[in-house]
């Protein structure tokens, strides 16, 4: 009896280990042993958003995960979801969905149209939406759903499928998703580029990280191997990745391109003996002079650097004939890619070549050969085409494998049209069993002329615009998107190339500009800004941060003051209401150490946060004082003149606090609390901004930069904005009544082909990876325009 007991003791003590255990699990460890592929999502709604829409993502997904996002829609999680497919050839459409739980996550009951049950047996909830049935159930802390009972049944949590769990762990999760792949998995493996059977191997796995625009998908990761050779990329075990040179011979109409290279052939020939189904010559040969060796359409094309050295090895020739001064030989052993270079390349008859610069071609023709010379003395190659300078901008110098696709072979890859992806690039770099990758597929817009502006995109709102369009940086991309919002309140976020990815009603007007805060230190960004009545942080989806949006009684009067003292992102939220200032932390809990006591006055500028050294200034205009303040609302500083604020904020300008009264002077205000004036000839109508160094004013139609001055044709203009952008000052005005925007540099020099057409304050940006910035205005009530400066 007391054995019995102590078995019953024994198993609790057991079971309550197991489920503090899966407790501690991540959701990715749950991933069953004979998953073949997954897909993890960083960013939901931008993922769910691309398998409908983007030329590329949309191809390569397969049809069970267009049948997943129907259930992938109702999730509610800035957290990282992972979608399992199987090695299960009954029921290919089987998937298993996983992610952290939390309260909000799958709010069934929003959802219409749909039916639930309890499944009390196997304590698993069945949920049918429309005509799609799945099962959920909660495992510790994470949230497990899929189509097939029997998956979630047999879930292990010991036995963590541990191949894939190491790739998951390298992945980044700034990318809006990443997958993880067995290379015979359909869809995915075609981003590889390649065409090569090899054995299947099931602790062989690709994990590639996923950004994308509209026209173009850039990629990233790893492929694993073993301490054997196993796959094709094991070829070059113990060979360094060289510079690829092979585009400097291709001409620019090139079709198809691979290439290999390696520090030392013999190393390399050596490797690809032991995964080559032909036997093979193994003897010394030219090629041992060779750094790199190309297939390039229908010619071959090897690389060296003793070109003299490399001719004398090849004995098995003669003289055929001359092309512009260049030999052409006959090569006596045409067969001699036949099977030498297999699984990589193949080239049944290699009978004449010829020598330029470096290289060494090999053809079956000879007319080949003299293509491939003319395009090359003329300089009209691959290395020298925009589309592939363009392309290659997004990889890396070396490589072991190099792969280029025009877009009819990428077409055919995809199986799919991909018209005017004209240079799509896959590379390889081997390293310590795994190989590193890098891929693009990007449609190519012919790059336009030095100093040009040219119209980029107009996306149009469902009503008129309220306030001026802004750019936000996107934290997946680290390049920026762009918020604005129309009058019925709704916030839109704008892709960067003209996509509305969400909207979001709001409670009023956002009040001045919106900030963005990383709350949680994970550098995902958040959007926070303040309405009459609200306080509202957003994440990326466009969804309340809870406990946001706060709600007040009394009206808010300023823009919301976000102060990172520190920058460790310890974020503290400055709310105005009248005279009183109401300090928040990023969690929305107030701050007891903060205790501002009014002058009586009402606020009229946007408080600020200075440093000057060591010390912290809040500073804001209050009646008719310039308040400067600690960081615990205390009096800092205590400027006893009295000053006539005109209609512009605080700056600090040359370490001193500087803004302007209604005479048209410039205050300034230093550490010690004496003022000063001077009297820039302004009139009580003026605008003020400045940077640390750069003061800029604009009165009627004088633009004033620094000591210069710019007598622009009479209008209504908009404040001047500064920009610091690629270490270049840019200051902007839009003359609301012709609807220019004008751009200067910080020499008062007009940026080439400006003013453009614009109807509101402008803001400059780099919105995309490519070169140049984008300038954002309005072209119309409805409409936001960009153009791209070039």
């Amino acid at each position: 009896m007391k054995k019995f007991g102590f078995l019953i003791l024994a198993l609790t003590i057991l079971v309550a280990c197991k489920k503090d255990y899966n407790k501690t699990k991540n959701a990715y460890q749950f991933i069953p042993q004979n998953t073949s592929a997954v897909i993890k999502t960083n960013e939901l709604k931008d993922f769910i958003s691309s398998i409908d829409n983007h030329d590329v993502l949309s191809n390569i997904y397969n049809q069970e995960l267009k049948d997943v996002s129907k259930i992938l829609k109702h999730l509610n999680t800035t957290k990282e979801v992972y979608i399992s497919f199987f090695d299960n050839t009954e029921k290919p459409s089987n998937y298993l969905i996983l992610t952290e739980k939390d309260s909000s996550l799958f709010a069934v009951d929003s959802i219409p149209n749909h039916m639930s049950e309890t499944l009390k047996e196997f304590q698993v909830e069945k949920i049918q939406i429309d005509s799609t049935i799945f099962f959920h159930k909660s495992i510790g802390k994470t949230f497990a759903a899929s189509n097939d009972l029997e998956i979630l049944k047999k879930i292990d949590s010991e036995n963590e499928n541990k191949a894939l769990t190491n790739l998951i762990e390298t992945t980044d999760n700034k990318s809006v998703a990443s997958l993880i792949f067995r290379i015979s998995s359909e869809g995915y493996s075609n981003l590889l580029f390649t065409e090569i059977d090899q054995p299947e191997n099931k602790t062989n796995f690709t994990a590639l990280d996923i950004y994308y625009s509209d026209n173009s998908l850039i990629y990233n990761g790893v492929t694993s191997s073993t301490d054997s050779i196993t796959n094709f990329l094991d070829s070059f075990k113990n060979t360094v990745p060289q510079k690829i040179s092979s585009p400097e011979i291709a001409p620019d109409g090139t079709k198809s391109l691979l290439s290999l290279t390696y520090d030392n052939f013999s190393v390399f020939q050596k490797n690809l003996k032991m995964i080559n189904t032909k036997n093979t010559d193994s003897t010394a040969t030219f090629l041992n002079f060779t750094n790199e060796v190309s297939k390039i359409d229908n010619v071959i094309a090897l690389h060296t650097l003793d070109t003299n050295m490399l001719l004398e090895s090849i004995e098995d020739k003669s003289n055929f004939e001359t092309f512009r001064d260049i030999e052409i030989y006959e090569f006596e052993r045409p067969d001699f890619f036949t099977s030498r270079l297999q699984p990589f390349i193949t080239f049944k008859n290699a009978q004449y070549f010829s020598a330029y610069e470096n290289f060494i071609i090999f053809s079956n023709s000879t007319e080949n050969i003299k293509a491939i010379l003319t395009d090359a003395l003329n300089n009209n190659t691959l290395a020298n085409s925009d589309a592939f300078i363009n392309a290659n901008e997004s990889l890396t110098d070396e490589s072991s494998l190099f792969i280029f696709k025009d877009s009819e072979n990428l077409s055919k890859i995809l199986d799919g049209n991909f018209a005017g992806y004209n240079a799509n690039i896959v590379q390889y770099a081997y390293e310590d069993n795994y190989a590193h990758i890098n891929g693009v597929i990007q449609k190519y817009k012919k790059r336009a002329a030095s100093n040009s502006v040219n119209e980029d995109f107009i996306t149009k709102l469902d009503a008129p615009i309220l306030i001026a369009p802004q750019a936000v940086q996107n934290h997946v991309t680290n390049v920026h998107d762009i918020a604005v919002q129309d009058i019925g309140n709704t916030l839109y976020l704008i892709s960067n190339s003209g996509n509305i990815l969400w909207k979001k009603q709001l409670q009023g007007k956002i009040l001045g500009k919106i900030e963005q805060i990383d709350m949680y230190k994970n550098g995902r960004l958040q959007l926070a800004f303040t309405t009459k009545n609200r306080v509202y942080i957003l994440d990326r989806n466009g969804n309340d941060v809870s406990p946001f949006p706060l709600k007040f009684n009394d009206d808010i009067t300023q823009p919301l003051s976000v102060f990172d003292y520190d920058k460790r992102k310890d974020y503290r939220l400055l709310v105005t209401q009248g005279k009183n200032l109401l300090m928040y932390d990023d969690r929305g809990k107030s701050i007891n150490g903060f205790d501002y006591n009014s002058n009586g006055s009402e606020i009229t500028s946007q408080p600020k946060h200075f440093r000057i050294g060591s010390k912290d200034y809040i500073t804001f205009s209050a009646g008719e004082k310039l308040m400067i303040l600690s960081r615990q609302g205390d009096i800092r500083i205590n400027v006893k003149d009295k000053i006539r604020f005109s209609d512009n904020e605080i700056f600090l300008y040359k370490n001193k606090f500087t803004t302007t009264n209604t005479l048209g002077q410039l205050v300034q205000v230093d550490t010690r609390g004496n003022l000063s004036t001077t009297n820039l000839n302004l009139t009580d109508k003026h605008s003020l901004e400045t940077t640390s160094k750069t003061l800029v004013t604009m009165t009627e139609n004088k633009l004033n930069i620094k000591s210069r001055t710019v007598d622009l044709d009479y209008g209504e203009y908009t404040k001047p904005r500064i920009f610091y952008l690629n270490d270049k000052i840019y200051i902007s005005t839009t003359d609301l009544q012709a609807k220019k925007v004008y751009l200067f540099d910080s020499q008062a020099e007009p940026i080439p082909n400006f003013p453009v057409f614009g109807t509101s304050a402008a803001d400059l940006q780099k919105l995309d990876r490519e070169s140049g910035l984008e300038l954002i205005t309005q072209s119309d009530d409805n409409n936001i325009v960009v153009y791209k400066l070039h």
